[in-house]
């Protein structure tokens, strides 16, 4: 009986579980091989086994009621199930304990990671592509004071006020749109508002089927070194005291200068400034007071320098000013070299108030011209430095130039404008009265015109005392001046009975003063003058260079009476938009087109464009050098209102032009 239940029983599981055991052969092998191929193949036959038992087990005890009627076939096939289920059931234990080691180690080895990413001085993030931290190591939590759980999910954007934030979205979006890699330098700005400098380097994030799906990123904090690199360049170019470039730095700019001088830029210079008695300042009140006397000085000199200008100090009490461009010829630059030189000369003479006690100061200039001579940079330093040494010999507080000729031309620039200055108010300034006349011989006006007449040299041109009373601003005091002789002029004519209006010529910088509308109103109201027959005359360029300034004080000016003229007509920036924009009453057509007229057919031309456009305009025209019969008899001809020139009379005094018998 055992034997033919054994026999039942077996012959009952071959072909109840032929189709358990064939399934588990067949899905075996290519669960392991193609579809989990890193899984192990003891664990791939464990699960298996346990997913078909629990499948077919059932299926066996269902139809177990064929065999029930022998006698203990049912017991032999209970023993063989339940063998068969402490199998699944070892085999699920087993698989437990092995996955439960496995996230042991895979929780460790997270941890050690952790341990390792915490423990980088470094940012180490990871984004996805909507630029959401779903990383970031203790570096990140403590630049945004946020526990790891509250980073996830946030955007720059949310956690930082950072001046690059455009610029580090734009980065990110590079490596997620384009699968860039980045290396950059950004900067942040953490809770506490400080701004560090980071350098950071992004990988794109790949999926399994090579499509970003997020950046990884690793930020160095590098601002210590970038300070260490900021405080070497300090100490390599500027000076530690005043915190001016120092020699090296110069040398380079020089360098630079001279460079761009050689292809044609202009010219320029180099002022060498030493500072007088230092020394016996420095010994007598201790380095203290002396170093604050320099930094002073360098401020000074600072200021009053124009901007493209580089201020240096080269040794203890020793300054340079890099001057790279004043001009496009060596006449120019020099004139500024010398009128910036004096300048600083004064400047230095004014006494520095320290605790309490005045020191004076004063330094020794010398100059030199950077021109495309070939000269390197050591030797116009060495020519700067020789012309302040010359200054030191020659009593010390003054300007010496390197150049002989300069330092003639330096010497005589600065004798006149001393002399200028003085004369203001004497009787070496007149004012002189050439008369104009219409077609008929008639006087119907005057232009004053001011004369030097020096002690000493005599009588010096307008054309060169003029152009340096402008550069050196004693052209206001002048202008004043005329104004008020201008004044005195009419009541004088007036008192005669002589009631044609005069001209005066108003200097570009008179004009460009705020207050010249004030300081004219308050002039004519001294001597209660006929404004109304004044008449200013200024230059195209004088109007040009800022129009509405210009309409606005000549507005407030006509409504006073005075009217306007046009200087030198023609020879400046001449088109009609311009001139129906300014309240003017005539233009005078300059000299030079009167050269060789009416012979000469370009002037000729010139002339009847200049009379045809004034009688569109509805304005005067004055011609001014008329010297020669045929020159008046064009003029006419062509409708010229008014002629002055040396064919009717010569400028001269007022006095004598008033006792002449043609008045």
């Amino acid at each position: 009986m055992p034997q033919e239940a054994r026999r039942l029983t077996q012959a009952y599981l071959a072909s109840t579980m032929q189709p358990f055991l064939t399934q588990a052969v067949r899905v075996i092998p290519i669960v392991h091989d193609q579809r989990a191929p890193k899984v192990d193949r003891r664990e791939a036959c464990g699960l298996i086994i346990v997913a078909l038992t629990v499948f077919y087990a059932p299926q066996a005890l269902a139809s177990s009621h064929s065999i029930a009627d022998h006698p203990g076939a049912r017991w032999w096939l209970v023993c063989c199930l339940a063998a068969l289920l402490a199998l699944a059931l070892a085999t699920a234990i087993w698989l437990k304990i092995k996955v439960a080691r496995q996230t042991r180690h895979l929780v460790a080895s997270e941890a050690r990671l952790n341990t390792i990413l915490d423990s980088v001085d470094a940012a180490i993030y990871i984004k996805d592509r909507q630029l959401k931290y779903q990383y970031g190591n203790r570096k990140v939590c403590g630049l945004c004071r946020l526990d790891p759980p509250d980073l996830i999910g946030h955007t720059d954007d949310d956690l930082h006020d950072t001046p690059q934030l455009a610029t580090i979205r734009r980065n990110d979006l590079r490596v997620i749109n384009q699968g860039e890699r980045i290396a950059s330098e950004e900067q942040f700005r953490d809770v506490d508002g400080k701004v560090s400098t980071y350098f950071s380097i992004k990988i794109p994030l790949l999926d399994a089927q090579g499509r970003v799906e997020g950046l990884c990123g690793i930020s160095t904090d590098v601002t210590e070194h970038k300070e260490t690199q900021e405080a070497a360049h300090r100490l390599a170019h500027f000076d530690p005291l005043t915190g001016m470039p120092n020699r090296r730095q110069l040398l380079e700019r020089i360098e630079q200068a001279m460079q761009l001088i050689q292809n044609g830029s202009g010219v320029g210079a180099l002022l060498c400034i030493d500072l007088d008695n230092f020394k016996r300042v420095n010994d007598a009140r201790g380095h203290i007071v002396g170093d604050t006397l320099l930094q002073i000085v360098s401020t000074r000199l600072k200021e009053l320098s124009p901007e493209d200008s580089m201020v240096a100090r080269i040794g203890g009490d020793e300054f340079v000013i890099l001057l790279p461009h004043l001009g496009r010829n060596t006449d120019c630059a020099a004139r500024e070299a010398i009128q910036l030189a004096e300048h600083l000369r004064a400047a230095l003479e004014q006494a520095v108030i320290l605790d309490d006690q005045s020191f004076a100061c004063s330094g020794s200039i010398g100059a030199t011209l950077l021109r495309p001579d070939g000269k390197t940079t050591e030797d116009v330093l060495r020519e700067a430095n020789t012309a302040m040494h010359r200054s030191k010999g020659a009593g010390r507080n003054r300007v010496a130039f390197f150049e002989t000729a300069m330092q003639t031309e330096l010497e005589e620039r600065l004798a006149l404008e001393h002399d200028l200055a003085h004369a203001i108010g004497t009787d070496q300034l007149d004012m002189h009265l050439q008369p104009q006349y219409d077609a008929s011989g008639s006087v119907v006006g005057a232009e004053l015109l001011i004369r030097w007449n020096h002690p000493e040299r005599g009588a010096i041109s307008p054309a060169r005392f003029i152009a340096l009373a402008e550069e050196t601003g004693i052209i206001l005091r002048i202008g004043d001046w005329t104004l008020q002789r201008a004044c005195q002029a009419l009541r004088e004519l007036q008192a005669h009975g002589h009631s044609y209006p005069i001209s005066i010529n108003v200097s570009p910088r008179q004009f460009r003063q705020s207050d010249f509308v004030s300081r004219v109103r308050e002039i004519l109201l001294e001597p209660q003058a006929p404004a109304d027959r004044l008449t200013f005359e200024v230059t195209e360029g004088t109007l040009i260079q800022d129009i509405q300034d210009a309409i606005d004080k000549m507005t407030q000016l006509t409504a006073l009476g005075i009217r306007f003229s046009i200087d030198d007509f023609g020879t400046g920036y001449s088109n009609l938009t311009y001139l129906k924009r300014f309240p003017l009453h005539e233009l005078k057509i300059d000299k030079s087109f009167l050269h060789d007229t009416p012979a000469d057919p370009d002037n000729r031309a010139i002339v009847k464009l200049i009379l045809a456009m004034a009688r569109q305009l509805n304005l005067k025209v004055v011609a001014e050098g008329v010297e020669t019969q045929d020159q008046a008899d064009f003029l006419i001809a062509h409708g010229c209102d008014s002629l002055q020139g040396y064919l009717y009379a010569r400028p001269m005094p007022i006095s004598q032009w008033l006792q002449s018998p043609s008045t």
